[in-house]
């Protein structure tokens, strides 16, 4: 972790790369760190804490996106990055769930860490993602969510928020089948 901290510093000074961008994204490809599989969950609302709000362009570059225009609906944000195995591995799973729960109060937002937009579409054509991903070259919103016990570095991850927008639970690590995640919304819905 502390050998990503200068790779990390370089990546947050770059407004929307620049000329280093590539040569930092190249380098920290190599320096991702698989999460570790666990989760937690905060089944008591009293115990939840408010997640950040999030905006950015979608990897279209003509989307924007904004979760204050989904106050109301359970979030399910995932992390992830077209040159990641356990993203790529877990990518048919968020199609399905978010299949599964369309046209209901629940929405689906992927985050792309430090990927070319092109790499990005092409990923969400290869495995049939429907939903946004903001475009996060940068690692800007993957750090919003540090002090929540994730790092830029650790992917994929998967927080599913609640209606009142506060994190309900934490996936860090490759979700290994559609189901788990489906059920994890549907308590997240009835709370």
């Amino acid at each position: 972790m502390l050998a990503a901290l200068p790779l990390l510093a370089l990546a947050a000074c770059s407004e929307s790369g620049g000329e280093n961008a590539d040569r930092v994204n190249e380098i920290n490809r190599d320096r991702y760190v698989s999460g570790d599989g666990s989760n937690y969950r905060w089944e008591d609302p009293e115990d939840r804490f408010a997640a950040p709000h999030l905006t950015g362009t979608a990897v279209d570059g003509t989307t924007e996106v904004d979760t204050d225009d989904w106050a109301g609906s359970v979030l399910v944000v995932n992390f992830w990055g077209s040159w990641c195995p356990p993203c790529v591995a877990e990518a048919p799973h968020l199609a399905d769930a978010a299949a599964e729960f369309a046209g209901q109060d629940v929405q689906f937002l992927g985050v792309n860490i430090r990927d070319t937009d092109d790499a990005a579409l092409a990923y969400e054509r290869r495995y049939g993602i429907a939903y946004p991903s903001i475009s996060d070259a940068p690692g800007r919103i993957a750090d919003q969510f540090v002090d929540y016990g994730l790092s830029p570095n650790d992917i994929p991850a998967t927080i599913v928020i609640d209606a009142e927008h506060r994190v309900f639970s934490i996936w860090r690590g490759e979700l290994e089948d559609a189901e788990t995640l489906i059920a994890d919304v549907k308590k997240a819905l009835e709370t």
